[in-house]
C-alpha cells in the first residue's frame, strides 16, 4: 500500500454529519427494496461514498475490505472504486407487513485512538426493519423509562399484529410501505446504521503504543526528502 496515501488521507473526524444531509441527501436511491413474493433473500452492494461517507473511505478501508473479501459489484455504477458496503437481507412475510432482517459489512477509515494514524474499523452490524402496509402511528406520549432499563416491550409502539420480536423493533425502524407500492428506499436506514458504528476507540494495530505515527511520519518525510534530492541532482546533471 502507498504509505504516502495513508498519511495524506488521515482523518480528523469530529462526529458531525459534515453538512451532507443539508444538501440533498445524496444517499437516496443507494439501497432500494423491491417487493417480490418469490424472493426471501437479497444481497445489495453500495459504497461508503454513495452513502455520503466520503471522508471515511481511503486506501486503508479499501485494502482491509479487499482482505475481508468485500468487493464493489458491477451493479454499482457510482463510485466503482469506493469502499464497498455489503448488505444481506432475509425477508419474512406476514399478513400486511414484511420483516427485513439483515447484516451490514464494511470498513471505516478512522483515526487511531493511540497514535492518530489511519485505522481500519471493520463493521458487522445486524439490523431489522418492519415494512407495514398500515401508516405508522407515533405515540402521543413517549415513555422515557426504557432508557433506564425497563422492559422495552412495555414502552414500544404496539400494533395488533405485533408478535414475538416485532414488539422490540424501534419506531424509527418501522416504515410505511403501502400495498400498492412496489419499492421503498431504505438507504437512510442503512446509512444511519453505518453512522452509529463510528467510534473514537479505533486502533491501527493491537500492538500500537502511541508513538508509531510519529516514527512512520518521520520515516516517510525522510524518504520523500531523499527522493526530492535525487530528482534535483538528476535535473542538475542535465
Amino acid at each position: 500500500m502507498n504509505e504516502n496515501s495513508d498519511f495524506e488521507n488521515t482523518i480528523d473526524f469530529d462526529f458531525r454529519d459534515s453538512g451532507v444531509e443539508d444538501l440533498e441527501s445524496p444517499w437516496e436511491g443507494a439501497v432500494i427494496y423491491k417487493r417480490n413474493p418469490s424472493i426471501s433473500h437479497l444481497e445489495y452492494c453500495t459504497t461508503l461514498e454513495r452513502l455520503g461517507f466520503e471522508e471515511l473511505s481511503t486506501d486503508v478501508s479499501k485494502s482491509r475490505a479487499s482482505t475481508m473479501g468485500l468487493r464493489v459489484t458491477r451493479a454499482v455504477k457510482d463510485y466503482p472504486s469506493g469502499t464497498p458496503v455489503q448488505i444481506s437481507i432475509d425477508v419474512t412475510r406476514k399478513k400486511r407487513r414484511l420483516r427485513l432482517d439483515g447484516v451490514i459489512k464494511t470498513v471505516l477509515s478512522l483515526s487511531c485512538n493511540r497514535c492518530g494514524g489511519p485505522a481500519a474499523e471493520c463493521v458487522f452490524s445486524n439490523f431489522t426493519l418492519l415494512l407495514d402496509e398500515e401508516p405508522i402511528e407515533e405515540p402521543d406520549v413517549i415513555d422515557m423509562g426504557v432508557i433506564f432499563g425497563e422492559d422495552k416491550s412495555k414502552t414500544s409502539v404496539l400494533n395488533e399484529e405485533d408478535d414475538g420480536d416485532d414488539i422490540l423493533i424501534d419506531l424509527d425502524d418501522r416504515l410505511y410501505f403501502p400495498a400498492e407500492d412496489r419499492e421503498i428506499d431504505i438507504s437512510k436506514n442503512i446509512r444511519d446504521l453505518v453512522h452509529i458504528e463510528i467510534t473514537i476507540n479505533a486502533i491501527c494495530d493491537a500492538k500500537c503504543k502511541g508513538g508509531c505515527k510519529a516514527e512512520k511520519l518521520s520515516s516517510w518525510r525522510s524518504e520523500k526528502s531523499n527522493a526530492t534530492k535525487i530528482n534535483v541532482i538528476v535535473g542538475d546533471s542535465h
